[in-house]
């Protein structure tokens, strides 16, 4: 009788993992045409060897359990005012290694934060002015960055938005494709800690931008806006 319990059962749980929608869920490589079962997207850009696709589907707008779906104006779905997701193709191998989450209303951008503020904990890398903010976490193989932006405005009101890209650890060129603008400083970090000296000891940003308050002072570029 157990026996009988159990191979009821799992076909069950197989089944809800299949159907999930949430995002913290998905596995990298993914298949683009395996989403395009499930929901309609916008082929939006194909850029330097990347093929990227929209979605605005509330039905896909979750992250670890919290719903991120929402808009500024209800009368324009377009993503110019609403939440969405983003898919990242690499056309070399023909697989999604990354995704984007953009939240453009305040109240949802705010317990987003926080959610992952809880999820991850303090972040190493982490800068924060009155107007962005920047954090990276490394978890599972992907890399999460974090981006918060204070100056949106719509219809001339103000609003905070935030961006939330994973990528997978090991493609290279998505991962060169994000760690840039405001995350450029950990892709100078990356390439310090791959230096022999470093190679098999533990070397935090945090250390790094501990040398160049040493080589250049407190009015280095690195140290200027870091949370410590």
């Amino acid at each position: 009788m157990k026996s009988i319990i159990i191979l009821l059962i799992f076909p069950l749980l197989m089944s809800c993992q299949t159907n999930s929608s949430d995002l913290e869920k998905l596995s990298f490589p993914v298949d683009i045409s395996a989403i395009e079962k499930k929901y309609e997207l916008d082929k939006n850009s194909d850029l330097s060897g990347i093929i990227v696709y929209n979605i605005t589907d509330p039905a896909l707008l979750q992250f670890s359990g919290y719903s991120f779906s929402g808009t500024l104006n209800r009368q324009d779905p377009s993503m110019l005012s609403t939440n969405y997701v983003s898919f990242y193709e690499n056309r070399t191998t023909n697989k999604v290694n990354a995704y984007r989450l953009e939240i453009k209303t305040t109240q949802k951008a705010g317990e987003f934060e926080k959610l992952l503020e809880k999820k991850f904990g303090k972040a190493d890398f982490y800068y924060r002015d009155p107007e962005f903010s920047y954090r990276v976490w490394n978890a599972g193989n992907k890399l999460y960055l974090f981006e918060t932006n204070n100056t949106g405005k719509y219809n001339n009101e103000k609003f905070k938005s935030c961006s939330l890209y994973v990528v997978a650890d090991g493609d290279k060129l998505l991962n060169d494709y994000f760690i840039s603008g405001g995350f450029q400083y950990y892709g100078d970090y990356l390439r310090e800690k791959n230096k022999p000296e470093h190679k098999g000891k533990k070397y935090t940003y945090r250390n790094f931008v501990d040398e160049k308050e040493k080589d250049d002072g407190k009015n280095s570029f690195y140290v200027k806006d870091y949370v410590k």
